[in-house]
């Protein structure tokens, strides 16, 4: 049985991996260097000015740079002073492999949720846990998925979960994002602490970034998401 829902009709989807590879190839195309496995261990400045990031392979120089370090921006934003209140947030999902149409749209019922893909894949999610920045997945997480999503669609008891995954998110004690400049750096720019909804509002945040980046006025009130500082830099 079903109490009141909510139809959305006009609800869509995206696949995430696929759109990852989409903006990769994209960025590459654009000119982009991107360079993997070169985890950023602090900033350069000069107290005043950003001049560029310190990795394990040696510094890197930049005149302006954007901070999007998603769950592990924690110690980064210590040195920064960045009054963010960011704890990563651990997601887990599974995902089944069922026959094509036998759902056909996002179902949400507290908290929990059902994601159709036309291949007939069906993403289940997910949890919340704050357990630092492990990554693992839990048998008991698994049991509390598959229960919940049998109650949303209890033809998914014939079917068999292929995967289960867990992911890190930056959690942010209202949920809202800080982005902006950063105050007392010039040249420094945040975009953290999006939560649950970093690839919804990625386009939205990208577009507030760019303006402000850009010296354009902005399209977005930025004051809602501007980054606060307290105490000096280390």
């Amino acid at each position: 049985t079903c109490g009141e829902a909510l139809f959305l009709p006009g609800v869509c989807q995206v696949r995430n991996p696929r759109l990852l590879k989409a903006l990769r190839i994209a960025l590459k195309k654009e000119g982009v260097a991107i360079l993997e496995q070169r985890p950023v261990t602090g900033l350069l400045h000069d107290g005043h000015r950003v001049l560029g990031a310190e990795t394990p392979a040696g510094p890197l120089a930049a005149e302006l740079v954007i901070l999007a370090t998603g769950a592990w921006s924690g110690p980064l934003l210590r040195r920064l002073r960045v009054a963010a209140g960011l704890r990563p947030v651990r997601g887990q999902m599974l995902a089944y492999r069922a026959k094509p149409g036998l759902l056909h749209s996002v179902v949400v019922r507290d908290e929990r949720y059902l994601v159709p893909r036309e291949d007939g894949l069906i993403l289940a999610g997910s949890t919340l846990e704050y357990a630092g920045l492990d990554c693992r997945t839990t048998p008991r997480a698994r049991l509390g998925l598959e229960m919940a999503a049998m109650r949303l669609l209890p033809a998914l008891a014939e079917t068999h979960v292929l995967r289960q995954w867990a992911g890190l998110r930056p959690g942010s004690p209202r949920g809202i994002p800080a982005i902006g400049v950063h105050p007392a750096l010039e040249g420094l720019y945040l975009s953290i602490g999006h939560f649950r909804n970093g690839l919804l509002t990625a386009p939205a945040s990208a577009a507030l970034l760019g303006d402000l980046v850009s010296g354009r006025p902005p399209s977005i009130d930025p004051r809602p998401y501007r980054v606060e500082v307290s105490g000096r830099l280390r």
